[in-house]
């Protein structure tokens, strides 16, 4: 018994041995994005994708209002939105303001409205809304991006950010397309079919690729900083 109970403590040691870590798959798969994380990594420290806490609709307004915005004025427009609707960003108290009364939280018109078409669409689907977190990416994309406003940027976005999904490429985010022209040496950023083509090696994590990504061109890494992590390696 003793002797059995021994081997497999051993099997299991072995087994956490084997392990390796997401960055490590990543940079096997693709060595020039292994050294984009390395450099982010050294800079700010790993990255990891935590599932919000706030319900859907919320992490779905939050993604509306970070659309081609700096996140510094986001977090503003955001705050004072939360604010107007007393605390509570539902589509039950969305649904009760014309979208020209949501531009003095600073939100654009289009915005607005695609806010308030949101909180319409809760309104009038609740079981759909309902079903929303059990259902794969690609149904969650084809659900929301019937709504006005709603592009699939958006929904990747809170794909990535409020579930967690693990596998999810923002393949048209010019952040994304920056970060693939870096590790790919172009001369102009990526297209969307060519960040499509390059994330195929990093499934089933490129959500995280992607969280790196975003992260090295916030830092506005450089190809020294890739050559001064590939000398450390």
């Amino acid at each position: 018994m003793a002797t059995g109970l021994c081997q497999r403590k051993r099997s299991r040691s072995k087994t956490m041995k084997g392990r390796i870590s997401p960055e490590q798959r990543l940079a096997r798969a693709d060595v020039e994005l292994g050294l984009l994380i390395a450099a982010v990594a050294t800079r700010i420290g790993p990255q990891r994708i935590k599932p919000s806490k706030a319900a859907p609709f919320e992490s779905l307004v939050r993604a509306v209002v970070y659309q081609s915005v700096s996140g510094k004025a986001a977090a503003t427009i955001f705050k004072h939105l939360k604010e107007q609707l007393g605390g509570y960003v539902r589509p039950a108290i969305v649904i009760k303001k014309a979208p020209s009364a949501l531009n003095s939280a600073g939100l654009s018109a289009s915005k607005a409205r695609a806010i308030c078409g949101l909180a319409r669409w809760f309104c009038a689907n609740p079981s759909v809304a309902r079903r929303l977190t059990a259902m794969s990416d690609d149904k969650i994309i084809a659900t929301l991006i019937t709504i006005p406003g709603i592009g699939v940027w958006t929904v990747n976005v809170f794909l990535i950010f409020s579930l967690g999904r693990k596998d999810v490429i923002p393949a048209g985010d010019m952040g994304i397309r920056r970060g693939v022209q870096l590790i790919s040496q172009l001369p102009q950023p990526a297209s969307p079919e060519q960040v499509q083509e390059r994330s195929q090696r990093w499934q089933p994590h490129r959500s995280l690729a992607s969280v790196y990504i975003w992260n090295a061109v916030k830092l506005n890494l450089s190809q020294n900083d890739l050559n001064a992590a590939r000398r450390k390696t």
